[in-house]
């Protein structure tokens, strides 16, 4: 691909990225940039965001023609735009699993619960009984890095180019927060699929009985919702209808058939929330067919959530969003790298409480 980065073969500069860690971003400035880039209201900041604008584009001027100390401030901005919306997203796995979140130099640590002694049962008045209580095992999950990328181009901020400059933050924070995400399915595919007991059922297709099984099983545990691609949730439409005659043919009730027409998707399903998980382009891969683009996640997976329950999914991140400005030795062109480490694991022993129906006309691996 044309520019694109050996993230292996990058010269870091060390003075550039010592500056950068004595930048201070979180000044009202950057929050003013950073809104102006995002094209949201900056009109509450008053003649703050010309200041801001004239000054930001004084520092890509000295930062084209080689002041380091301007370099080193124009990155450091551009890293918590970056950062700051990237780990807002990664919130959204909370409802998946457990996110745990430590320093770079602490092990990612999960507990995994076990209940002993004696649950209730019946006693003779004023007899003694033992109580039930627990037990804890600690693990520790093993992590490697995502890492992104961007060439810099000090031009964008010279010339107030806020388009360019935004467009390509965006892509970065949907590019790292979709490789994230795909681990994550992944890796829970592969570890409830793995289990030996599971709520777990594969075939070509989302058929009817696979549904109301993982269903049936689930909703035992607690309150469900199910989540997937689009590719899975409108296979769900499909069973929503019903017979009224011989022939086969299905109808729909009102209540279904508004919904679909709000949303253009069903919303329930026995009363369980439906809810469709985004799934982008990557505009860098093509599909196997190379007709189109490939999408970012696995389209044919099926989730039924328990809310409450303990999560079989752990998911762990060890001390946020590191970057490294250098230089591309292949490009011979200024670059800076975004690491961001991070690891899953899969109880076994809480893989019951979460359902999965896989439809394998959709490859998982991508």
């Amino acid at each position: 691909m044309v520019n694109a980065i050996n993230f292996e073969n990058i010269q870091a500069n060390a003075e550039l990225n010592s500056l950068q860690k004595t930048v201070n971003v979180k000044s009202e400035g950057v929050e003013i940039f950073s809104a102006m880039c995002a094209g949201k209201d900056v009109s509450k900041y008053g003649n703050k965001v010309d200041k801001v604008n004239a000054y930001v584009k004084t520092r890509g001027v000295a930062a084209k023609n080689g002041d380091v100390k301007a370099q080193a401030e124009l990155n450091a901005i551009r890293t918590e735009m970056i950062e700051a919306p990237l780990l807002k997203r990664l919130n959204i796995l909370d409802f998946m699993g457990e996110k745990i979140d430590v320093g770079m130099n602490e092990a990612v640590e999960y507990k995994v619960y076990n209940l002993e002694g004696k649950m209730s049962d019946w006693q003779a008045v004023n007899g003694t009984f033992p109580f039930a209580t627990y037990t804890y095992k600690t693990r520790t999950m093993d992590t490697d890095n995502i890492t992104g990328g961007i060439l810099i181009d000090h031009r964008e901020f010279a010339t107030g180019n806020l388009d360019a400059i935004q467009t390509l933050n965006e892509q970065t924070v949907t590019d790292m927060m979709n490789k994230v995400f795909y681990k994550v399915q992944k890796n829970l595919y592969a570890g409830i699929k793995g289990a030996p007991i599971k709520n777990f059922a594969e075939a070509a297709g989302i058929t009817k009985t696979s549904v109301d099984a993982a269903l049936k099983k689930a909703r035992r545990f607690g309150n469900v919702t199910m989540i997937g691609d689009y590719s899975v949730i409108t296979q769900i439409e499909d069973f929503a209808g019903f017979k009224v005659d011989t022939s086969g043919s299905v109808r729909f009730s009102e209540a279904v058939m508004e919904e679909i027409r709000k949303t253009g998707l069903l919303k329930t399903y026995k009363g369980t929330p439906i809810v469709e998980i985004p799934n982008s382009f990557n505009m860098t891969k093509l599909n196997d067919t190379k007709d189109f683009y490939e999408t970012y996640l696995p389209e044919g997976l099926l989730y039924f959530l328990i809310s409450g329950a303990l999560s079989p999914l752990k998911i762990g991140f060890k001390g946020g969003l590191q970057t490294m400005a250098g230089q591309d030795l292949n490009l011979r062109a200024d670059v800076m790298r975004f690491d961001l480490e991070m690891g899953t694991a899969v109880i076994d022993e809480y893989v019951p409480a979460i359902g999965l129906v896989s439809d394998s006309n959709y490859s998982v691996d991508k």
